[in-house]
């Protein structure tokens, strides 16, 4: 059992150190006892969204890197091998991003089957442990959503693994996964609370579960409930958008009204801060005198893509020249990189208060004008929501003369410039069947084909699993 677990078992139940039993010692029979127990075996489950292997770092490289908004080049570089092959395609199975999605997600269904199996058996407040039986099926979907739209089909375990026996389990199809996603996302939404208050901020609520479900069916292009779950979400009457862009990444302004769901993080020394603030940040602009490391350098491509008058675009990103505070290095031919994060008062890389979007309101918005348009051009409504956000970039509106094709490149791009580097990139290109031809006008050198519309099983599965097949042309 991780250190970490017991830390968050400490956290929750507020414990003195001293007075508990060692690490070593728990096991699910002497831990699941008490409702202190069952919130810290959940918390346990969300943590996995945090560290490197997830949205510390890994997400970013998968997500982002790998499409035409960043690419290393143009006198910046990085010496982690397993970057450079995602953002260059160049990627096998034994690329280490992989593996690292891979194991912290299946972790992360793990301890969500935990909960499962374990806190029905608890003598706790009913309605509080059906939540948290919620909450674990929320999280399960999360993780399988993630797996899915990454590798296509994958092994389904639904029950807690607790032994070494029998582990090796084929792949499931993808329609398989994304029906067991559906169910758990579903089953969720039915009990999780619609907002939570102080402390409880950041947990899935019912308006997250119904926001996933829209974002599944919008890839699975099953339009008629992806516009029927945007507006279940919009119905609630418990988001908005913010009036000016910067407000949505403010820190304080964290588990907002536009906030559907975020990864949590909180800074102080407490091993919870956020990385993207440093990661993300180039190496010669320093925050309290700790270097970044720039990550997702932003493409000229993307920041072209930009009018000079959209209010998104110096929010998103900076960049530096060389006369600007700090100079950007005269090696570096386009020195462009992600600004929307940043925390002055941090003291380190790791130790940002930032979260992570995971969905925001915007994004709702825009899966409802897509959706709409593709039931039928013209409708009034889709025009309605994606304008809500042009207005409050200071761009035109979108002209209702607008036809489908039309309105569906109109969208996507939305997309790109309103949500850029928040994850939603690539999954975009690829649902959309345009990774190749949005990669080849970002940088011809770049080769991609059919097979990278899905990531390769990682090769260390592939070697202890018999039963697991690889992705074709791997």
């Amino acid at each position: 059992m991780k250190k970490l677990f017991f830390l968050l078992i400490c956290t929750q139940m507020s414990c003195n150190l001293l007075d508990q039993q060692l690490e070593s010692s728990f096991t699910p029979d002497n831990f699941y006892k008490n409702a202190d127990d069952a919130k810290a075996a959940l918390s346990a489950a969300y943590d996995q969204m945090k560290g490197q292997n997830m949205y510390d770092q890994a997400m970013w490289v998968l997500q982002d890197q790998a499409t035409d908004d960043a690419e290393w080049g143009g006198g910046r570089s990085t010496a982690n091998q397993a970057k450079n092959d995602v953002d260059k395609y160049s990627f096998t199975p034994a690329t280490t991003t992989f593996q690292s999605i891979w194991t912290a997600a299946y972790s992360g269904i793990n301890k969500a089957n935990a909960v499962l199996a374990r806190v029905p058996a608890i003598t706790m407040d009913a309605n509080l442990k059906n939540q948290y039986l919620a909450e674990a099926k929320f999280l399960r979907g999360f993780y399988y959503f993630t797996l899915v739209r990454m590798f296509g089909g994958v092994p389904m375990i639904l029950q807690e693994t607790t032994s070494l026996d029998n582990l090796e389990v084929a792949r499931a199809t993808a329609d398989e996964v994304y029906q067991q996603v559906i169910k758990d996302f579903s089953e969720a939404a039915t009990v999780l609370p619609v907002a939570y208050t102080g402390a409880n901020l950041g947990r899935a609520t019912r308006g997250a579960a119904i926001a996933f479900l829209a974002k599944v069916y919008l890839t699975r292009e099953d339009w008629p409930n992806a516009v029927a779950k945007c507006k279940e979400v919009m119905d609630l009457g418990v988001y908005d958008i913010w009036d000016k862009f910067e407000d949505a990444f403010l820190i304080g302004n964290k588990n907002g009204k536009e906030s559907v769901f975020e990864v949590q993080a909180l800074g102080g020394g407490l091993g919870e801060g956020s990385y993207m603030q440093g990661y993300m940040r180039p190496n010669f602009d320093k925050v309290n005198g700790i270097a970044g490391f720039g990550d997702d350098p932003v493409t000229k491509n993307l920041y072209d893509t930009y009018r000079a008058t959209d209010k998104r675009r110096d929010v998103t990103i900076r960049l530096y020249t060389a006369t600007s505070t700090p100079p950007a290095p005269a090696s570096i031919t386009f020195p462009a990189y992600v600004y929307k994060y940043r925390d002055p008062a941090a003291t380190a890389n790791g130790e940002g208060s930032n979260n992570y979007p995971v969905i925001r309101y915007a994004d709702v918005l825009l899966m409802y004008a897509e959706a709409l348009n593709e039931q039928a051009a013209g409708n009034t409504d889709a025009f309605n929501a994606i304008n809500r956000l042009r207005r409050r970039a200071g761009i035109p509106e979108l002209e209702q003369t607008l036809g489908q094709a039309q309105f569906r490149d109109s969208v996507l791009l939305e997309r790109r410039l309103e949500l850029a580097f928040e994850g939603h990139r690539w999954y975009d290109l690829v649902r959309t069947k345009r990774l190749i031809s949005a990669m080849k006008a970002q940088n011809p050198s770049i080769v991609v084909s059919e097979r990278h519309y899905l990531y390769p099983i990682p090769q260390t599965e592939i070697d202890v699993n018999a039963k697991l097949k690889q992705n074709p042309d791997y």
